[in-house]
């Protein structure tokens, strides 16, 4: 069975609410970037550099709180409110961020944003679960990837001319415009988005505040360097990693459903912790400039974007799609951990991770559109929310696991004197591993996924 085309996709008032969603993940993509672009900046002229580093994992830490805490739509309120309310609260947390006179301010805007941003959390999911079917859905998927093109091609040249015309804090400010519109977009279709009361599985917070913990555990490591630093890191990342599995377990009832959304988190979570080294492999592990670190991250997104446009159902050339494209994730994993030990001279190093990690960005586009539409597929209207909710939280807190304990390693063998090559290479081989697990666990689960409804404990 093929995908259909574009003109079938954006057919009628659902296509006209995806187009508006794209736009809303255009906003994201330019605030997310204005932000890490800005950021030190900020820091810099509030003296608050010892806030830094919990202002960039801060929105993250409070938008995994509202999601493992099971209340990404608020459930009690129509699509219409939560999207308003939503979008109140971001505003609020760019506000604080932008008219900031201390860093404390900047981390209490960066909270807030998370807070709002967990609130809406799979609001789009939605939609794309509900109104798309299996045919079309991995297409749909795909457009939100490439969306991200030119805004992490041009984003930070953009925010820096801002920011030297003008200051960090309209660099800030300005992207805020384009999710306003956005959502003013959204709003018009956002009936058409299944909303029913109570639809997701509430959960204690006592997973969630373990979740924060095992990560504020890691992120504390390299502080604390040597044994107790690995002790740290290993044990926060170990916890961090069972509590998400089990807020998924009660989240998802499907046993089918729940292999799929760990294949996918497992995914994210080699990819983006993988991606967060790729500049350090280029200026760290080899000693060569920013220009090699842009082009090796930017080849990724672009391989990652670009496969999304293709056409085609779940088998590929080289077979099942989730299962190749993970595959061909830990190659470029690989690539770059072998690059990086051996420090091959000239040219031929920084060639390697251009080449290594485009076909890592390559495998992540044909598998995350593919696992993405399984995670959904085959639900029950009212089932396809929670679901959402779940998609998003594996997403979010893989991503955030992955990076602490690459990010951690890479920091406590910088405190106690190891080569960064060795130390960056040795984190990129697991990761590695990661991702051939994961293409074997999809290989296992390569069947539908159940209809059980997500969020049933019954199942």
């Amino acid at each position: 069975m093929t995908e259909g085309s574009l003109r079938e996709i954006f057919a009628g008032r659902r296509g006209r609410l995806l187009a508006a969603l794209l736009a809303a993940e255009l906003g994201a993509a330019v605030t997310g970037i204005a932000y890490s672009t800005v950021l030190p900046v900020a820091s810099e002229e509030l003296h608050g550099a010892g806030l830094y580093g919990a202002c960039v994992v801060a929105a993250n830490l409070a938008s995994i709180l509202v999601l493992a805490t099971g209340l990404g739509p608020l459930t009690r309120l129509s699509a219409r409110r939560t999207l308003l309310l939503a979008t109140v609260g971001f505003l609020l947390g760019v506000a604080l961020c932008a008219g900031a006179w201390s860093m404390w301010l900047v981390l209490a805007g960066m909270v807030v944003r998370g807070l709002a941003g967990g609130l809406l959390a799979g609001f789009g999911l939605t939609a794309i679960g509900a109104l798309y079917d299996d045919r079309l859905r991995p297409r749909v998927v795909g457009l939100f990837a490439v969306v991200w093109l030119v805004p992490s091609l041009a984003g930070p040249v953009l925010n820096s001319v801002v920011t030297l015309a003008s200051s960090w804090r309209v660099a800030m400010a300005w992207p805020a415009v384009l999710v306003v519109l956005a959502r003013v977009l959204v709003g018009r279709d956002a009936d058409l988005v299944p909303w029913t009361r109570e639809q997701a599985r509430r959960l204690d917070v006592g997973p969630a505040l373990l979740l924060l913990g095992g990560l504020a555990a890691a992120a504390c490591a390299p502080a604390a360097g040597g044994a107790a630093g690995i002790a740290l890191l290993v044990g926060g990342v170990a916890l961090a990693a069972a509590t998400s599995a089990t807020v998924l377990r009660h989240q998802v009832g499907d046993p089918g459903r729940l292999r799929v959304m760990v294949t996918f988190a497992l995914l994210c979570l080699a990819f983006f912790g993988g991606h967060q080294l790729a500049s350090l492999a280029a200026v760290a592990g080899l000693g060569r400039g920013v220009v090699t670190a842009a082009v090796t991250v930017g080849a990724a997104q672009v391989a990652w974007s670009l496969t999304g446009l293709r056409r085609g159902g779940r088998r590929t050339l080289l077979g099942d799609a989730p299962v190749v494209g993970l595959a061909l994730v830990a190659v470029g994993l690989a690539v770059l951990a072998a690059t990086l030990l051996a420090r091959p001279d000239g040219p031929v190093g920084p060639v390697l991770l251009v080449g290594g990690w485009t076909v890592g960005g390559t495998g992540m586009g044909v598998a995350y559109r593919q696992l993405f539409s399984d995670a959904l597929g085959g639900l029950e209207t009212a089932a396809v929310a929670p679901a959402a909710v779940a998609l998003e939280f594996a997403e979010l807190a893989a991503t955030t696991v992955g990076s602490l304990a690459v990010g951690g390693w890479y920091s406590l063998g910088h405190v106690d004197g190891a080569p960064a090559h060795t130390t960056l290479g040795s984190a990129l081989a697991v990761l590695a591993v990661v991702a051939v697990a994961a293409a074997l666990a999809s290989a296992v689960a390569r069947t539908a996924p159940h209809t059980v409804p997500v969020g049933d404990e019954r199942a």
